[in-house]
């Protein structure tokens, strides 16, 4: 082979300054792929993180929604117990009554055949009773049930979401 002429090492000079500069360009361009790649990584960290808060605040609604249908649940429980419980009661002062009446039918009729001075004196003293009691009415009794409510949450807050970015739409510059 002979030997290498100062044109030979000239080209060769200028041929490797060639790779050179294209290596300068690609490194260039790699950084610029670095970067975006950043920028989309950290992007996508920001809409999770938007992602995990909107899940949070849903959660808290969720458990609010809960506490709010275990407050149901304990009214639904009260009335059912105590619908039962009056059901069972009006069956036996039902059958009571029935069999009252018909006992105090037949003693005011034998009392009134029997005495009739003494329906007289009685009528009498009905409308004495009542006038006195016109003017001071006997103490009504309490009523057999007081109602107790349920324990109620709070009313819910209203979530704090974050606010989405817009989308950039602009095709980013190359280079």
């Amino acid at each position: 082979m002979p030997d290498p002429t100062v044109t030979d090492v000239f080209n060769q000079l200028v041929l490797a300054n060639g790779k050179l500069e294209q290596v300068i360009v690609n490194t260039s361009l790699m950084a610029n792929l670095n970067t975006s790649i950043n920028a989309g990584a950290a992007a996508t960290v920001g809409r999770l993180d938007m992602i995990a808060a909107i899940n949070v605040e849903s959660l808290k609604l969720q458990f609010h929604q809960t506490q709010q249908m275990d407050t149901m649940i304990c009214m639904l429980e009260q009335i059912s117990r105590n619908t039962c419980s009056m059901l069972n009661e009006l069956a036996v002062q039902t059958r009571l009554q029935t069999q009252m009446a018909e006992d105090v039918a037949t003693q005011t009729f034998i009392a009134k055949s029997a005495n009739p001075e003494a329906a007289l004196d009685l009528a009498r003293h009905q409308e004495l009773v009542a006038k006195i009691e016109e003017c001071c009415p006997p103490e009504r009794p309490r009523p057999p049930c007081d109602y107790v409510a349920c324990a109620k949450p709070d009313p819910a807050k209203e979530p704090v979401i974050p606010k989405i970015p817009k989308q950039d739409t602009q095709p980013r510059p190359e280079g």
